[in-house]
C-alpha cells in the first residue's frame, strides 16, 4: 500500500528571510537609482559650462592683441610698451570690445554672450550661468622679463547655477603679440 506524501508548505521563519532580504535588495536598488537620478543633468550642466567657456575664450582672442596692435596682428609694435590698467578704455561697452584686455573685470551674466545674437535677452537656458573674465601679462615663469609685455594670460571663470551641485569652471589661454 501507498503511503500518502506528506505536503509541505515554508516555515514562518523562511518567509521573514525571504522579505528580509528582498527588502534589503530593493532598499539598495531604490537607493542607487535615485543616485543615479540625482545627477543623471550632470553632464549637461558640465556640458554647458564647456561651451560657454569656449565661446568666450574664442570672443576674446579673436580681439586685437591691444590698442596699438593692427587687426591681424602684425607688424608687432616697435618697441612695445605695456598697457598699464586692462579693462574697457573710456565709453567702451562688451559691444565695442576691439581688444583682448577690454575683457579684464568683465562679470555678467552668461546670457551676455547671446545678446547681440538674440534680441529677446539671451538664451533662457543659461540664464543662470555667471562668467568672470580675467586678463594678466604672462610672467617671467615661462618668458624673459623683457617679453612679458608680448603674452597675455585670459581666464575664463565660469560659474553654473548653484542648484547643480557642480563648482566653478576655469579656462585659460594665452594670447600673444606676433
Amino acid at each position: 500500500m501507498n503511503q500518502p506524501v506528506a505536503e509541505r508548505g515554508f516555515s514562518i521563519i523562511e518567509v521573514i528571510v525571504t522579505i528580509v532580504i528582498i527588502s534589503i535588495a530593493l532598499t539598495a536598488a531604490i537607493a542607487s537609482w535615485g543616485n543615479i537620478a540625482k545627477h543623471s543633468s550632470d553632464v549637461m550642466w558640465q556640458t554647458r559650462v564647456s561651451y560657454l567657456g569656449q565661446a568666450y575664450l574664442e570672443e576674446i582672442l579673436s580681439r586685437r592683441y591691444d590698442e596699438t596692435t593692427p587687426v591681424g596682428g602684425s607688424p608687432i609694435c616697435n618697441p612695445c610698451t605695456a598697457e598699464v590698467s586692462f579693462g574697457p578704455e573710456g565709453s567702451e561697452t562688451r559691444e565695442t570690445f576691439d581688444d583682448v584686455d577690454d575683457y579684464h573685470g568683465l562679470s555678467e551674466n552668461a546670457v551676455g554672450l547671446f545678446n547681440a545674437v538674440v534680441t529677446s535677452g539671451g538664451i533662457s537656458s543659461y540664464r543662470n550661468y555667471q562668467v568672470s573674465v580675467e586678463v594678466s601679462y604672462v610672467g617671467s615663469s615661462y618668458f624673459t622679463a623683457s617679453d612679458n609685455s608680448l603674452v597675455k594670460q585670459v581666464i575664463v571663470t565660469v560659474t553654473p547655477p548653484g542648484n547643480t551641485g557642480q563648482g566653478a569652471v576655469k579656462f585659460s589661454a594665452l594670447r600673444g603679440n606676433y
